[in-house]
């Protein structure tokens, strides 16, 4: 239903008092629900604390709000790798203070060494195993700094963390499982749908191929992080009875396939905007030809149910014959008009507009065979073995990770040692599990900006908790539970804000630490005081050391994300012939999702960046095809291998004459075979795309002076 401008004003009201009920249940509902779970799950966890006579309750509440997840395959996932964590961090705390609690400087030293480790696993592994990491080096803080001094504790204060963590966990998985359990598998053909409709538009209408060719923001984050997003969607639904084998490699194989889809679209949106630039319109006009028909069997797609897609699947079937023809038809026919450049750019984007037809039909069939699956519970596609999701962690980025990570131990250490500070070990402590709580966040120097936003807010709202409300108001553990809950409601609220991550975190940690949940009342102004100043100074030492360590500047990680991508090329000259397009793929786009948020990239460079992607993509992809197709023929073709050597040669050490070399090479290997070696379509069809992207500067991962402001 359609609505016009100047549609009455009752007819808009009462579309909209029509709708407002499913809108409140799409968008509302689910932000109230989470909320409630979440309150009811922290104050379950204060209340059986406090029954089982726990010393510190504030670790079970706060436990509650760290694991709970909008979904509960995501709240087992977590709670899984909190528990691992933690277990891994008592027993780390055993062991030292059993081995040091006698020698303070090798206590520090191998404390620092802990902490480096686990901050450097934290940026290297991925979803919730980073998590598991973080626990097991922030735990060590918990549990054996307060014992320093008096080591014979280390037993009850262990047990005492590991019972209160376990409170939460439990206290969090059940209330997500029995009230309103929302279930990733319920999602995952929702979710897939709207992916399949959203590619479905981008293709049918082919302004978005040779319309304005500026890449939107919001287009460079859907196709760069969509697929990593999936991923681990699909990892975390392992923690789901109701998700099986199938449904998970099902799940893994569209994403695999949306992958090689999205790639081709934005190579081909961009060639073709070159060629709009630099070339006659006839060029584009006879791409607009060979790619209209595609376009209009997509148009004529009404619905997508099983019927709709059986007919489409058969009209594309159909199609990629014909569409293929034409594009032989149309390089014989153009070939004498064409200067070489032009024609290497006609030919490539006829190559990727035949690529894209060919990816869309698989794509297509998968869906429909997921889409089976998930309404029937019969898997009608024999899936082939899917290639596995690579991640790519930079050395460098882990490095000054662990740097990081045992640098702000060390300085805290020194500056507890040399104040002696009653409170320096709450600082220490502070510093250490900020600095590996935010290094796992996107944009982590303004996560630990909001986060001593969120501490600062706390504190008053603590303040107030303290010394007027649970003195005035709370008499027993019920009371306390009622007097809280706006408070916690608050939080769970602030927790369904993605942008409001750092602030929420800051503000649980700093309420939860103030506020007096003990079993007996029991605070003062002067200790409240010394506290709060010890954990924003922790804070304020986490957010230093982001600020020193991690954060350079845009240009140079610019320099570095071009330096790996031209890496990545460099090595698939020698790569095995098993290695896939799908790990280079999947490699690439995790690489530049972590520097995204973890580097300093501006909007500018990370269009610029994603553009670099995407050429490295190609031609990587290209380099893996010629290689496979070379092994198969078991031919002479030296122009060929001197192209692949050349091309190697100029990501290796790039300059202006190896660049202009490798240009002439390709130009020379592509005519060789067109005269030789014809038949080998598969060969002639590569090489021109590798030389057209390498003739467009800007795609190439080769930094630009400005590119940054």
């Amino acid at each position: 239903m359609s609505l016009s401008k100047t549609a009455p004003f009752g007819t808009l009201l009462i579309f909209s008092l029509k709708n407002a009920p499913k809108e409140w249940l799409l968008k509302d509902a689910p932000t109230l629900i989470y909320m409630a779970k979440a309150t009811l799950a922290a104050l379950l966890a204060l209340m059986i604390s406090m029954m089982l006579t726990l010393p510190d309750p504030r670790t079970a509440i706060f436990t509650t709000f760290i694991v709970m997840q909008p979904q509960s395959g995501l709240v087992f996932s977590k709670s899984y790798y909190r528990v691992l964590g933690t277990i891994a961090g008592v027993v780390v705390s055993f062991l030292m203070v059993g081995a040091f609690a006698q020698e303070p400087m090798w206590f520090i030293f191998f404390f620092a060494i802990w902490i480096g480790i686990t901050t450097a696993a934290g940026v290297k592994y991925r979803n919730f195993q980073s998590y598991g990491f973080v626990l097991a080096g922030y735990t060590l803080c918990i549990v054996a700094l307060p014992v320093i001094e008096q080591p014979m504790e280390i037993f009850n204060i262990a047990t005492s963390r590991f019972s209160e963590v376990m409170v939460g966990i439990l206290c969090a998985t059940v209330v997500s499982e029995i009230f309103f359990p929302r279930k990733l598998s319920d999602s995952l053909l929702t979710s897939e749908r709207e992916r399949f409709e959203s590619v479905l538009a981008s293709l049918v209408d082919e302004n978005s191929l040779f319309g304005a060719q500026d890449m939107k923001d919001a287009e460079v984050v859907k196709f760069s992080s969509g697929v990593v997003g999936v991923h681990a969607v699909a990892v975390n639904s392992a923690f789901e009875s109701a998700i099986d084998k199938r449904n998970r490699l099902y799940l893994e194989q569209l994403n695999i396939e949306f992958m090689h889809l999205s790639t081709t679209f934005h190579s081909l949106k961009n060639i073709v905007g070159n060629i709009e630039l630099h070339t006659s319109n006839e060029t584009v006009d006879n791409l607009k030809k060979l790619y209209a028909p595609f376009a209009k069997v997509l148009q004529n797609v009404s619905n997508l149910d099983e019927e709709g897609f059986h007919s489409m699947i058969n009209q594309l079937k159909e199609l990629k014959e014909i569409i293929h023809s034409r594009f032989t038809e149309q390089q014989n026919s153009l070939e004498a008009h064409f200067g070489s450049d032009e024609y290497d750019a006609f030919r490539s984007a006829g190559y990727l507009i035949t690529r894209i037809l060919d990816e869309f039909f698989i794509y297509a069939n998968s869906y429909l065979a997921f889409y089976r699956l998930k309404s029937s519970g019969k898997a009608t596609k024999e899936l082939s073995r899917v290639v596995r999701f690579k991640t790519h962690t930079d050395n460098l980025l882990v490095t000054l990770a662990a740097l990081r990570g045992s640098g702000v131990l060390l300085i805290t250490m020194a500056f507890w040692i040399l104040s002696g500070w009653k409170y320096g070990t709450l600082t220490i402590t502070m510093a250490v599990v900020i600095g590996l709580l935010i290094g796992t966040l996107p944009r982590p120097l303004d996560a630990v900006i909001n986060f001593l936003k969120g501490a600062v807010s706390a504190a008053f709202v603590a303040a107030l908790y303290d010394f007027y409300i649970v003195p005035e108001f709370a008499t027993d553990a019920y009371t306390l539970s009622l007097v809280v809950t706006p408070v916690f409601a608050f939080v769970g609220w602030m927790t369904t804000k993605p942008k409001w991550a750092g602030f929420s975190l800051g503000f649980v940690f700093l309420f939860m630490s103030q506020t007096s949940f003990d079993l007996y009342y029991k605070i003062d102004p002067t200790t409240f005081l010394e506290t709060t100043i010890a954990s924003l100074l922790g804070v304020s030492f986490a957010g230093a050391a982001y600020m020193l360590v991690n954060f350079w500047s845009c240009s140079l990680s610019q320099k570095r994300v071009a330096k790996v991508l031209r890496g990545q090329i460099v090595f698939l000259c020698n790569a095995p012939l098993n290695f896939q397009r799908g790990s280079l793929e999947s490699m690439g786009r995790d690489m530049i999702q972590q520097f995204s948020t973890q580097g300093q990239l501006n909007i500018r460079s990370n269009r610029l960046v994603y553009e670099w992607l995407l050429a490295t993509l190609e031609i990587g992809g290209a380099i893996i095809r010629v290689r496979k197709n070379l092994n198969r023929l078991n031919g002479e073709f030296k122009m060929i291998n001197q192209s692949l050597e050349g091309i190697k040669q100029y990501f290796q050490a790039p300059t202006e004459a190896l660049r202009q070399s490798l240009l002439e090479s390709l130009k020379n290997a592509i005519k060789s075979l067109h005269v030789e070696h014809k038949q080998e379509a598969n060969i002639v069809a590569e090489l021109p795309l590798i030389r057209t992207i390498l003739l467009s500067r800007v795609s190439i991962p080769m930094p630009k002076e400005g590119s940054c402001r």
